[in-house]
Order: structure tokens, then C-alpha cells, then sequence
């Protein structure tokens, strides 16, 4: 029996893959007949390169449900993933199913693996300090190949991941590739200039295009389970819930003291939050920081958040113009706020709005009928409505302002007293 040898640049390289078994089974060559191998190119850390894939018309139809576990199955560390899945589609060409037991084998190498990614972002610091962060990790390369729009939407302020055989480098602006770094040093500028100068492979590189993202995509029930604020984080950037994730450019998570015992929850992210994938760092972040101080607060010991967590608004020219989230979204993003009240377990939790004082209360809110009061919650512990510092910013004149200013103060003031109650 001839076999065929089919070479892929690296273990991450999908794209490859999937041109050479759509070929293979047009061509009607079985499963058992090819060999899948490794072999670095010359040009694999390039900063630029060209290659060659064959070309040839789909035969199968995958469903799906099977489709979504590709990635995560491809950069598994079993051996005989690349076998395993051409199986799958050669199986579904002539049978247009698959067998019960290839499911759940197919299943569990995808649960794994998705598992292993949840491991690797719940490495990556939040982007609270803006500095360059080098997380070590033992993972795969595949794996942190698959991760890398993930990792930079989970911090987009500068990284460098750290492997045995992998360097992942990101700017802030765009990631590179390279191989792992020799050395030990504990020195961070050390380790960022040696994985600037080692991780030189982008986007002009053609090893390195159709590397398939493993993404999590969960549930209510996933995002419930989820046993830390780490987790909830880094599941929270896969966000499909509602509508809002797909002009967003990523999910603003919670970020704050993880032992926190008061909790601030908003309404959404704006337009810097957006971007710098923090919450409460625009104008009214600013303002409520300040207002936070006066009161006698610390942002370091307290948890912020949102009741939504991605930036709903219209564009208008240059600029992208806030919009109020409706009932439904904020229906749809309540297991992330729910689950960040249950891993925190604060004894206050203070809501910021009317958007903010709904998702928590689950009702109706009227601010200036239930502001400046404790109200006792369903868990034991205390809530106290306020305004947002948006509002703050929008009144017309300095003499409002100030009067509106001087209130907030007294109500976050008042939270803070009913820690020490």
C-alpha cells in the first residue's frame, strides 16, 4: 500500500492541514494510508513568507456540533489527533455520520484541551499594571499559538508569553511568533528584549496564517461553575450571550481586589473601557476614582464592575456614541454579575446606576426613591443604590454639579461605614 507523507510547519498549522485532508479525500486516499509529520521550515520565523497549499473542492459536510471541536481536538496533546480527525471527515464523506464512540472520544480530547486553555488564561494578569508581564506556562505550542487574539482581548496592554518551545510576543498592537527563549533570567526587561528579537514572525509571515482559535463559548450553566474571578475572566472574553460581543472590540471583565468586600457594579463599559479592556477608566471612571478617595475608599481593596460587559453604542462619524443596554441584554449577561457576587461573596455591594441597581436587585429601580439607604439582599449582605458618575458629568451647570457631587461622595461614604457595621 503507498502512504502518503503529509508535512505541516508546526503543530498549530491547521490551515495546513485542512488543505492537505480536503485533497486527500477528494483524491479517495484512506485514512491508513497517510502519515502525518513535522518539519520546520527555513522561513518559519520570518518575518515574512509565502507557501504553497493544494488546492481541491469539499467532499464532506461536517456538522456544527462536530466543527466547533476541531480546533480545540487539533491542538490537544494526544498523537494521533491529526489521524483522528481526517478519520472523522473520511467517515462523514462516506457515511455522512459518525459512530457514537468517535464522538465521545472526539468530545473528550476537545474538553481537555479547553481546560488547558481556560489554565493558560488564568495565567495572564489583568492589564491594571500597563507595564511589560511574562507569564511562564508549561503548555503546548499549539495551544498558545490558538490563544493568541485570545490572550491579547484578555490583556491589551503589553505580554510576552514564555514556553519550552514557544515565544509568544504582543506589543500591544500586533503579536509575533518565535521559538522558545533559552535562559532563565528573572530580569522582565531581560526576557522582552530577547523575545523582541527571537519572536519575529507576524502577520506577513504565511507559516503562521489559518492557525484555528480555540475559543470557550459558555453557557449560563459554565459561567455558574466557574470556582474563581480568574476563570469567570477567562471565560468572559468568549462571550456570545447576546448581540453585544460582535461590534465590541472585547468583554471588560471585573477587575479589583479578589478578597474584596465591597463590590461597585455600573452599567456597562464605554468607549475607553472598550479599549483598554478595563472598567471605570473613561471620564466617569476618573470621577468616581476621585469621589472613591474623598469618601475614604481605596479602588485597590474594592471590586469594580459592570452589570453589562460589553460597549453597546452607535457610530456616529470618528466617534462611537453610548448606548443603554436593554432588559434583555442585561437579562443576558446577569450569570457573569451573579457569579462575580458569588466567588466574592462581598458583605456591601454598591450599584451605580439604574442599569447597575436592576441587574442586582432584579426589579425595577428608581434611583432618587432608593438611593442614600442600606437595603438588605437576598444573600445576607448589603446593597446601597447611588448614581452613576456619568450622571454627575452631564449636568448642565457647576452649581449641580457640585450640590450632585457632594451627595455621591455621602453615599459612597456610607458604604464604606456599613463595612465596618
Amino acid at each position: 500500500m503507498n502512504r502518503e507523507t503529509v508535512v505541516l510547519s508546526t503543530t498549530s498549522d491547521f490551515s495546513g492541514w485542512r488543505a492537505w485532508s480536503r485533497k486527500l479525500l477528494h483524491e479517495r486516499v484512506p485514512a491508513e494510508s497517510v502519515r502525518w509529520i513535522i518539519k520546520t521550515p527555513a522561513d518559519l520565523y520570518a518575518p515574512s513568507a509565502t507557501r504553497v497549499l493544494p488546492t481541491a473542492p469539499s467532499t464532506t459536510s461536517v456538522p456544527r456540533s462536530l466543527a466547533t471541536l476541531f480546533p480545540a481536538i487539533f491542538v490537544s496533546e494526544a498523537p494521533e489527533r491529526f489521524q483522528l480527525l481526517y478519520i472523522t471527515l473520511q467517515t462523514l464523506r462516506d457515511d455522512q455520520s459518525v459512530p457514537a464512540e468517535l464522538v465521545e472520544q472526539l468530545t473528550r480530547l476537545a474538553i481537555e484541551s479547553r481546560e488547558r486553555v481556560l489554565d493558560l488564561r488564568c495565567q495572564m494578569p489583568d492589564a491594571r499594571n500597563p507595564e511589560w508581564q511574562v507569564i511562564r506556562t508549561s503548555h503546548a505550542s499549539a495551544l498558545i499559538d490558538s490563544q493568541a487574539a485570545a490572550l491579547a482581548d484578555l490583556r491589551p496592554a503589553p505580554w510576552v508569553v514564555m514556553a519550552p518551545e514557544r515565544t509568544l510576543f504582543w506589543n500591544g498592537q500586533e503579536y509575533r511568533f518565535g521559538p522558545g527563549l533559552e535562559g532563565d533570567s528573572a530580569d522582565p526587561a531581560e526576557v522582552v528584549a530577547a523575545a523582541r528579537n527571537i519572536a519575529t514572525a507576524g502577520a506577513g509571515n504565511e507559516w503562521w496564517e489559518g492557525i484555528a482559535p480555540v475559543r470557550l463559548h459558555p453557557d449560563a450553566a459554565d459561567i455558574a461553575s466557574s470556582p474563581s474571578l480568574a476563570s469567570l475572566r477567562g471565560k468572559a472574553i468568549d462571550c456570545r450571550m447576546c448581540d453585544l460581543c460582535a461590534p465590541a472590540t472585547r468583554t471588560v471583565s471585573g477587575e479589583g481586589n479578589p478578597e474584596a468586600r465591597i463590590i461597585f457594579v455600573g452599567e456597562q463599559p464605554g468607549d475607553q473601557e472598550d479599549l483598554q479592556g478595563r472598567p471605570f477608566v473613561g471620564p466617569a471612571g476618573q470621577l468616581f476614582d476621585r469621589a472613591l478617595k474623598e469618601a475614604g475608599g481605596n479602588r485597590a481593596q474594592a471590586w469594580i464592575t459592570n452589570a453589562v460587559k460589553h460597549f453597546k453604542f452607535v457610530p456616529r462619524g470618528n466617534r462611537r456614541i453610548h448606548q443603554k443596554p436593554d432588559a434583555a441584554e442585561i437579562t443576558a449577561c446577569s450569570p457573569w454579575l451573579a457569579t462575580e457576587r458569588k466567588v466574592l461573596a462581598p458583605k456591601v455591594t454598591v450599584m451605580l446606576g439604574v442599569t447597575g441597581a436592576s441587574a442586582v436587585l432584579g426589579r425595577q429601580v428608581t434611583v432618587s426613591r432608593e438611593r442614600s439607604r442600606p437595603i438588605p439582599l437576598a444573600d445576607g449582605s448589603i446593597g446601597l443604590v447611588t448614581v452613576h458618575p456619568s450622571y454627575l458629568l452631564r449636568l448642565p451647570d457647576e452649581e449641580s454639579k457640585t450640590r450632585e457631587y457632594t451627595k455621591f461622595v455621602t453615599d459612597l461614604r456610607m458604604a464604606i461605614s456599613a463595612l465596618a457595621g
